[in-house]
């Protein structure tokens, strides 16, 4: 019997159409909220595992590294997961299994997404998950393999489009109670949904979650730690996940036989004979409103082709006999992917603890499952979760209790999911946040600036909202010197896809006068290349006021102090990056 492991904490962020906050603010969000709901701070935390979606989403490669600073992972071991829509769930398996082979106590798990950022559109972040021999040449895109499937899906059991557009409306009048919900509607219709905008038919837009940026956190806890920490703790009773092949075409899309397997293995595990009898709520993955019934099916908790039947009936309302998705799900609430997953495992630990305020189901569940697929149709991933029968909450506030996440408004933004008409051209447009956004601001007025945390001591450069080693916000701003010391450089004599440099680049770390340990990257210039040193002093060369945007670029590179080590700088040839891919 594997040892015991428990949800005792959670916290999410809002889901919004574009958060101006960065992805390592939106983890931090949802962190903070998760360790302040069961009452531990940072050192508490013994292993941090963390999921994202694409890292070409940002455009930042290894994005799990760039977010552990916000997930909590500083000078902890940590890792990331992915995937694809399954990570969110599976992230909560990689946090069971960090818990339930000894190795740590207490563990963060942390999902984070920001597609927003993707230009045109984040399908473009998508066109190469296909065959690139056999179906990438056609053009295709990711509306296409939803509309087959759900084609197949409606036909294999003679439904109507009808049948499937109940799930979408029962979804977003679920999420209009929902505090940190993107898409709650408590008056929308099946007439609604069936006039809507047809994208790819039999996928009209609101049949399908668009584009939303979010995270979610939980705490997960070995059974002498939970029960120190809470006297209601939600227990992770079977977990499972499968892998299907690749090639989706060879499948009957009518069945979703991953989830089926994924499912068996945790009910294995939990000791469930008869899913429809002993699951009480359910939150399968509903990206699209057909996934719903789906993957209802895949989990054994309906015969094939007898979920919507079901759901027309009522029973999968919020008051029916079988909950599913009361939270309002992805339809509802938003479809941030990797975090998606992960906050239908925080929502079913606010149901089993009688915390879910207005979306609380009736009765007293004890046990519910959780469930999340993705990548070319293939992922399932599914979590049983019990509370061992222990006393509900009276909430008088339904967690999450302050989710914060800022919804910028971008007119040239496309803000709801659609097909991309253009071959792969890929941009993305990045939200700086409070933090760098200021310190952009300060480069166009040719100031350096630093926030400084009061607790560690430190004046940090590049400035941040949060400390990430004492895990609190920073206190304050300062105006740090023009000059510093160069840490550490290099001399670069070829580009980055291997063409040789007339001149070569001396890129280097630089650490500013008046701040503590580190630097930033920046260029080496008016020096050659043999009289570059570590330790030499160094100071901010600056474009002309009127050419200064804002950008790292406004300083042109760093220059010796000493006069007699500077040269006339050399013009080196431009770098020519790619402006698009060709098929």
């Amino acid at each position: 019997m594997s040892p015991r492991v428990a949800v005792v904490g959670a916290g999410m962020s809002r889901f919004v159409r574009r958060a101006q906050e960065t992805g390592k603010e939106l983890s931090w969000i949802a962190t903070r909220e998760a360790l302040a709901s069961c009452e531990l701070k940072l050192d508490d935390v013994d292993a941090v595992c963390l999921t994202s979606a694409p890292d070409a989403f940002d455009g930042v490669h290894r994005k799990g590294d760039y977010l552990a600073d916000g997930a909590g992972a500083w000078a902890k071991p940590y890792m990331r997961t992915y995937v694809g829509g399954g990570s969110g769930v599976f992230t909560a398996i990689q946090g069971w299994y960090t818990v339930a082979s000894g190795l740590a106590d207490v563990v963060v798990c942390v999902a984070e997404e920001k597609m927003s950022s993707c230009q045109p559109h984040p399908q473009g972040a998508f066109l190469t998950i296909f065959d690139n021999i056999l179906e990438r040449p056609l053009g295709p895109n990711l509306l296409w393999i939803f509309a087959l499937e759900m084609q197949r899906y409606m036909q294999a059991y003679g439904l109507d489009k009808r049948d499937i557009a109940q799930v979408a409306v029962k979804n977003k009048r679920n999420a209009a109670e929902h505090p940190a919900a993107l898409l709650g509607q408590a008056d929308i219709t099946v007439e609604d949904v069936l006039g809507s905008e047809t994208l790819a038919w039999p996928v009209q837009r609101l049949d399908v979650s668009p584009i939303s940026d979010g995270a979610v956190a939980i705490v997960m806890a070995s059974e002498d730690a939970a029960k120190r920490l809470t006297d209601r703790p939600v227990w992770i009773q079977g977990v499972g996940w499968n892998l299907d092949t690749t090639y989706w075409t060879n499948r009957d899309l009518a069945y979703p036989e991953y989830v089926e397997n994924a499912a068996r293995m945790a009910y294995g595990m939990a000791g469930v004979n008869e899913p429809r009898k002993e699951i009480q709520v359910a939150e399968p993955y509903d990206p699209f409103d057909y996934k719903e019934l789906h993957h209802l099916e895949g989990l054994l908790l309906f015969d094939r082709g007898k979920a919507p039947e079901a759901a027309a009936d009522g029973v999968t309302a919020r008051d029916g006999d079988l909950p599913c998705c009361p939270s309002g799900g992805l339809l509802g609430v938003g479809n941030p992917i990797a975090a998606a997953g992960l906050m239908k495992i925080a929502e079913l630990f606010w149901q089993l603890r009688g915390e879910a305020g207005a979306r609380q189901v009736p009765g007293t569940p004890e046990r519910g499952v959780a469930q999340a697929w993705g990548d070319l149709m293939q992922v399932g991933t599914v979590v049983v979760m019990g509370n061992g029968g222990g006393p509900l909450a009276t909430a008088t506030q339904s967690p999450p209790f302050a989710p914060r996440a800022t919804s910028l408004s971008d007119q040239e933004f496309r803000s709801a999911t659609g097909a991309v008409e253009q071959r792969l051209d890929t941009r993305y447009e990045w939200d700086p946040g409070e933090a760098i956004g200021a310190v952009l601001d300060g480069l166009r007025e040719q100031r350096i600036l630093a926030t400084t945390c009061i607790s560690c001591g430190r004046t940090l450069v590049p400035a941040r909202k949060f400390c990430e080693r004492c895990f609190r916000p920073t206190d304050g701003w300062t105006e740090v010197p023009h000059t510093g010391t160069v840490e550490t450089f290099s001399i670069c004599h070829v580009t980055w896809d291997m063409r040789p440099l007339d001149e070569p680049q001396i890129p280097a770390v630089i650490r500013l006068d008046g701040t503590s340990e580190g630097g930033f990257l920046h260029l080496v210039g008016e020096v050659a290349p043999d009289d570059v040193r570590a330790g030499m002093q160094v100071e901010a060369v600056w474009k002309p006021a009127g050419e200064r945007v804002g950008s790292i670029l406004d300083i042109e590179y760093f220059r010796p102090l000493e006069p007699e080590l500077r040269r006339e700088l050399v013009a080196v040839a431009a770098v020519e990056l790619p402006v698009e891919i060709a098929p």
